[in-house]
C-alpha cells in the first residue's frame, strides 16, 4: 500500500501564505518560482508512491511551517494487475484526482495594473523622500531656538569696545570711578545657569532673604519640591565664594570667578564649571 503527500496550495489556520512560501521553499530546496507554481496549481501532489510513515514525515514537516497539506492512498502505485505472469501498474485513470479541501482552490489571476496602480508603483522610489525632507524641514525648525540658546550659553559674550571720548583741552579729565566690587545684592533675581561640561541649563532665582527657587528647565516651572535634598534652597555671598545650603544636607562652598550684575561664573576643584546669565 502508497501514499501521497498532497499540497493544498494554502496556509495552516491563521498563518501567512507568503512567510509560509518562503519556509516551504528553504525546506525543499525549490526556487521562488517553482514554489509559486507548486501554491497556485493546488491541490497537487507533491511525492508519489511512499509509504505511509514516509508520507507523514513529509506532511508533519510541511505542517510544522505552516503549510496545508494531506496524506492519501496512492491508487497507481497500490494497485497492481498480474497479467501473464507480470505485474502491471493500472493506468492513471484509477488513481483519481488530489481531494479538493474547501478553501484551497487558487485564487483568480490579477489583471493589469491600472494606470493609478502603475503611478503607485514609480512613486515609491521616491516616497523616502517625499516623506523625509518635510519632516527634516520641520525638525530643523523645531530645534532651531534650542540650537541657538545653547550656543549663546556655550560661546563667550562679546561686548562692545568702548569709544575713547576726547575731553576738553581746558578742562581736566576726571578719574574714572573704581569698578564696583562683587557684593551679594548682585546676585539678588533670576539667572539661567549653564553647566559647561553638560550644557544642560536652568533656572533660578536669589531672593534678597537669602532662599533660593529653583525653577526648572524654564523660568515659568514651579519650584522644586521641598525638603529635597538634592535641591539647594538657600545661598549666601562672603569672601568670594558661593555657598548653598540644603534642607537635608550639609551646605556646599563654591568659589566665585565671576560676578556683576549680569554674569556669575563659580566652580570647585573637582571640574564643575557653572557660567550664569540673566534669562
Amino acid at each position: 500500500m502508497f501514499y501521497r503527500v498532497v499540497l493544498q496550495g494554502r496556509a495552516a489556520g491563521d498563518q501567512d501564505l507568503a512567510t509560509v512560501k518562503r519556509e516551504f521553499a528553504r525546506v525543499t530546496g525549490l526556487s521562488e518560482y517553482v514554489t509559486e507554481q507548486l501554491f497556485a496549481q493546488a491541490p497537487r501532489s507533491i511525492r508519489d508512491g511512499t509509504s505511509q510513515a514516509d508520507a507523514e514525515r513529509i506532511a508533519a514537516t510541511l505542517r510544522a511551517i505552516g503549510a496545508a497539506v494531506t496524506v492519501e492512498r496512492d491508487l497507481l502505485a497500490s494497485a497492481e494487475t498480474e497479467r501473464h505472469g507480470a505485474h502491471e501498474i493500472l493506468p492513471p485513470e484509477h488513481r483519481g484526482p488530489p481531494t479538493i479541501v474547501p478553501g484551497s482552490e487558487p485564487t483568480a489571476v490579477p489583471g493589469p495594473p491600472t494606470a493609478l496602480q502603475r503611478l503607485g508603483r514609480r512613486l515609491q522610489s521616491y516616497l523616502p523622500y517625499l516623506v523625509g525632507v518635510p519632516i527634516a524641514v520641520v525638525a530643523l525648525v523645531l530645534i532651531e531656538p534650542v540650537i541657538s540658546d545653547t550656543l549663546r550659553s556655550l560661546l563667550p559674550s562679546k561686548e562692545a569696545a568702548p569709544v575713547p571720548v576726547k575731553s576738553p583741552s581746558v578742562a581736566k579729565a576726571e578719574p574714572p570711578e573704581p569698578p564696583e566690587l562683587p557684593s551679594a545684592r548682585m546676585l539678588h533675581g533670576p539667572w539661567r545657569c549653564t553647566d559647561q561640561a553638560t550644557g544642560l541649563s536652568t533656572y533660578w532665582t536669589f531672593s534678597p532673604d537669602g532662599s533660593l527657587t529653583y525653577h526648572g528647565d524654564t523660568l515659568q516651572e514651579a519650584a522644586a519640591r521641598p525638603g529635597d535634598p538634592a535641591t539647594p534652597v538657600g545661598w549666601e555671598f562672603a569672601d568670594g565664594r558661593l555657598v548653598f545650603t540644603y534642607a537635608g544636607a550639609p551646605p556646599v562652598s563654591y568659589a566665585v570667578a565671576d560676578l556683576d550684575l549680569r554674569r556669575l561664573r563659580y566652580g570647585d576643584e573637582k571640574g564643575l564649571d557653572i557660567q550664569c546669565r540673566r534669562p
